[in-house]
């Protein structure tokens, strides 16, 4: 257990020749009074300087161990929970921290200088430990906090093994939906990645990948990028059929945005998949219900928030998880709009 600090916000303040009540209101968090970022940011650094640290909850005060895990969220898209995709890890991780008597808390990090409040969280024992999104945003701040003994699950792939994650094999799903399509015989394929975020440039380097070597390049103009949302996808997927010759089948990121494709494709008087098939991924719960079903890549999200937290409770009780680095596979799931 880490000790608590004995420097106070007075001390602070005294040292910095400001108020008590600025300090305050900086560590805190609050917002309600407006601070310009300059000024926040020069308070959070010089109290990290001097070692303070936020004081935690009564009971983690005095247990010195909160009930507390925080699903920790950096630079999130704005419409991250219109998808499924995080909600269906939160209900697994909840699934298993509940029944160890734990809380969980969602915290969204937007903004790469509030990466402190990773530290303060938990080096005041705010939270007994962090399942954590978008690892290569944070790493400058975590990744001394895992070399530091904190319990922290990753959800990514990493490439230090000492470092604990459950991640899935996005890639591969992204290679086999491709795949399947070349194999039912097409050769222009549109995609349609949500973003543009950085953070989806590996999947489309591998759509790239997996159609080059299928003898059929990708085209930029066969590209459109959607918003998570079957509103965006039904826009991608009407400019995609602008384009001449006209794509023989298309890839949507996820289900929401292939379910958005499919409407477009029919409201244009075209039929699925006799003139243009659709492949989806993550296998969303409405996949089945769509006319025709939807062809899509299973990926078990909710056994990856199960298993991050089970890792996290073994590390937060001081126990080595077995495997470190746990890899989920994808699996496709047809339907019949391919």
């Amino acid at each position: 257990m880490k000790k608590r600090n004995s420097v106070t916000q007075r001390q602070i303040a005294q040292q910095m020749g400001v108020s008590q009540t600025l300090v305050s209101l900086v560590l805190s968090g609050s917002y309600d009074v407006t601070i310009n970022h300059e000024t926040r940011q020069r308070v959070l650094a010089f109290a990290e300087e001097m070692g303070y640290v936020p004081q935690a909850a009564a009971k983690s005060l005095v247990e010195g161990l909160s009930n507390h895990i925080a699903m920790v969220l950096v630079q999130p898209h704005y419409q991250v929970f219109q998808d499924p995709f995080i909600p269906n890890i939160l209900t697994g991780i909840s699934d298993v921290i509940q029944a160890k008597g734990y809380r969980l808390i969602v915290e969204h990090i937007n903004n790469l200088n509030d990466l402190s409040t990773l530290r303060y969280m938990l080096k005041s024992g705010e939270v007994a430990g962090i399942v954590l999104s978008n690892f290569h945003w944070a790493e400058p701040v975590i990744a001394p906090l895992i070399e530091e003994g904190y319990p922290i699950v990753l959800l990514d792939n990493v490439s230090d093994e000492r470092y604990p994650s459950v991640y899935i094999d996005h890639l591969n799903g992204v290679k086999s939906a491709i795949q399947h399509l070349l194999r039912m015989g097409h050769a222009r394929i549109g995609c349609i990645p949500y973003g543009p975020l950085a953070s989806m440039g590996n999947r489309v380097d591998t759509v790239r990948e997996a159609l080059r070597k299928g003898g059929h390049p990708l085209e930029n103009r066969y590209i459109r990028f959607g918003e998570f949302d079957p509103e965006s996808g039904y826009q991608a997927m009407q400019s995609l059929l602008r384009e001449s010759p006209r794509v023989t089948a298309v890839f949507g990121m996820n289900d929401m945005m292939a379910l958005g494709a499919m409407r477009a494709i029919l409201d244009a008087g075209l039929r699925i998949p006799q003139d243009v098939a659709v492949i989806g991924y993550d296998n969303m719960r409405f996949s089945p219900f769509t006319n025709p079903t939807l062809t899509t890549i299973h990926a078990p999200e909710l056994e990856q928030g199960q298993l991050a937290g089970k890792m996290l409770v073994e590390l937060i009780h001081g126990k080595v998880p077995q495997t470190m680095q746990i890899a989920l596979s994808t699996r496709m799931i047809q339907g019949r709009s391919c």
